[in-house]
């Protein structure tokens, strides 16, 4: 067998070469059908199916009937001299590789399952209950039925959406303070200036006033 796969990759080197010698393309799928059909029968499932999935053409040739048929033929004339080889593996070698299971293998394998099962219900029954989990630390309060129920995976979460809800509360709330105290200021400074008579306006006005009295000589522009 190893001599055949030998042989058909020698054959193909050659081929290779000769195509190159006489100036041929030697892309793959520049090669006719016949020869692109011939090469994907020798190839595996899976080596078939990854082919498949490399171009549209070699798609449509992976899938053409004519190529299964043939793949069927040459499988019949290289599957019984398999079956007759010696280096076959016997009966008792698949079954110690669980590649072949015995009806004992199967239904042991169904009790084993089974019994399982039953050990996973058991103790599942008797569990502590979510509020002793609780009191010893083991779940976060928020995982008590009757309250706001929530997983123990989204606790984490759901606290820091919260601690994020408290920190654009206090934002919003020294925000307001913080402008309304600055209001309270500008408003404070302005009646003080429109007391004392001081500010940029009133310091206008009050030299305009004076002009007007004729206090101050007449400016000229």
């Amino acid at each position: 067998m190893d001599a055949s796969v030998d042989a058909q990759q020698d054959g193909g080197i050659h081929l290779k070469l000769l195509l190159v010698a006489n100036g041929h393309p030697t892309e793959l799928s520049d090669l006719p059908n016949e020869v692109l059909l011939e090469i994907l029968g020798y190839l595996d499932v899976c080596d078939l199916l990854s082919t498949s999935r490399t171009s549209h053409h070699l798609r449509e040739l992976s899938l053409a009937p004519i190529l299964h048929q043939y793949r069927l033929q040459r499988i019949r004339t290289v599957l019984p001299p398999m079956l007759s080889s010696p280096s076959r593996p016997t009966i008792s070698d698949l079954i110690a590789r669980s590649i072949f299971l015995t009806h004992t293998t199967v239904v042991s394998r169904k009790l084993a399952r089974s019994l399982v099962s039953i050990r996973l219900s058991r103790r599942l029954a008797a569990r502590p209950s979510p509020e002793s989990l609780v009191a010893r630390s083991v779940l976060p309060p928020e995982c008590v039925p009757g309250k706001e129920l929530v997983a123990p995976a989204l606790v984490a979460k759901k606290r820091a959406i919260e601690k994020e809800r408290v920190k654009d509360g206090l934002r919003r709330w020294v925000g307001n303070v913080w402008k309304g105290e600055v209001r309270s200021r500008e408003e404070g400074i302005k009646r003080w200036e429109e007391r004392v008579g001081v500010g940029r306006v009133w310091r206008l006005r009050r030299f305009w006033e004076r002009v007007g009295r004729g206090e101050i000589e007449h400016v000229g522009f």
